[in-house]
Order: C-alpha cells, then structure tokens, then sequence
C-alpha cells in the first residue's frame, strides 16, 4: 500500500473530530415546547457554549477525515465517487454549520436576554425574534442531514469500487447513507427522527477512521 494510504492523519481527523460530535449530542439538551420554554432551557444550561463550540471544532476535522478517503481511492475506480462524496460532505457539514453557530450565538443571546427580562417586553421581543428564525436554521438542519446521507452513500460506493478497503465497510457507508437520506425525506424538520439522520453517517465515520488507524499502525 502507498505511504499515503497508511498515514495516521486522516484518521486521527477523523476520530476526534467524530468523537467530538457524539460527545457533544449526546451532552445536548432536549430542546422541547414553544419558543419561550425552549429559551428558558438554554439560558438556564451551563455547558451550551462548551457543547456547541465541540460541534464547530468537530465538523471540520471530522471533513479533513473525509478527504483521508478520498486519498485512498485516487487513482481506483471509486475515485470518482470518492471525490463527489467529499464535495457533497463539505456542503453538508456548511449547512449543519449554519444550525449550531446560529444556536451558540443568536440562540444564546436571545435566551440570556429572555432570562433577564422576563416578564417584561423585552423577554417578548427575544422570543419574537427565536421564533421567527429558528424555522430556517431547523430547514438547514433538514438539509444537512440530507446531503450528509448523499456524501455517505458516495463515500461508501467509492470504496466499493475501489477494493482498496475491505467492502463491507463501503456497503456499510451505502446503507448508512441511505438510512439518513430517508430519515429526511419522510420526517419534518422539527422531529427527533430528523435529528437522528446525522447518526449513521457519523457512527459511519467513526468506524471507517478507527479501521484505517488501526492498519495505518500495523508494521
């Protein structure tokens, strides 16, 4: 295998990157009720910045992972599909991107300005403003998870038709793809199931870079 193919980088990318995101899902509140309660339950969790700053410093390692497989399949019949899949993956995690920067930052503010004016104009002016532009961030969301499916799913076919790496672990990409492309697809943006779109691509990830660290490290 070419030195390039066995460099631990990508990987390393990858896993924490990885590692980040589920840390950080897995921290997240579960944001639920109208605009009001879901302001009061942000402004009053201590670790919502630490959270969503481990999301942003996730997305574009876990990105720098997903070249690592495009580095495998240059110059193998996958490399087309590889490629593609990383373009589409960079969209992907822009858009997810546009979610949690809007909840660190308008997010929080509006909550901090919602805890302290509460109950006065003030406070109503802060969820005006939560309510009206939380719909786009949840449609960004939507998307995100959308393409992050379409990126796996290439990904994935890639390393099939490669047979650089073993192919299951691009049959396993194809299908985790196709589980996120049809959680968006057939929920609203506002669902849990939605939300849940992001798992297989990311566990996905997860696997494929503790898989190549592990015959990277090999003499």
């Amino acid at each position: 295998m070419p030195t390039v193919h066995r460099s631990m980088a990508y990987p390393l990318f990858s896993l924490t990157g990885t590692l980040l995101i589920i840390v950080a899902a897995l921290l997240h509140p579960h944001l639920k009720g109208d605009g009001a309660a879901e302001l009061a339950m942000i402004a009053h969790a201590d670790a919502w910045r630490a959270i969503h700053w481990a999301f942003l410093f996730g997305f574009p390692l876990s990105l720098a992972g997903l070249v690592g497989i495009l580095v495998r399949q240059t110059g193998t019949p996958g490399e087309a599909a590889a490629r593609g899949g990383v373009v589409v993956g960079g969209f992907a995690y822009g858009a997810w991107l546009l979610v949690v920067a809007f909840m660190l930052g308008t997010g929080w503010a509006l909550a901090r300005s919602y805890a302290a004016a509460e109950p006065g104009m003030a406070a109503t002016n802060a969820v005006f403003v939560y309510d009206m532009l939380r719909p786009f961030a949840l449609a960004a969301q939507r998307i995100a998870g959308f393409a992050l499916g379409i990126s796996t799913c290439l990904l994935g076919w890639g390393m099939v038709r490669g047979r650089v790496d073993a192919v299951w672990l691009g049959w396993s990409g194809v299908a985790s793809g196709l589980i996120a492309v049809a959680l968006t697809m057939l929920f609203g943006e506002a669902t849990k199931a939605d939300q849940a779109a992001f798992a297989p691509p990311v566990l996905w990830q997860l696997l494929t870079a503790g898989v190549f660290a592990r015959r990277a490290g090999r003499p």
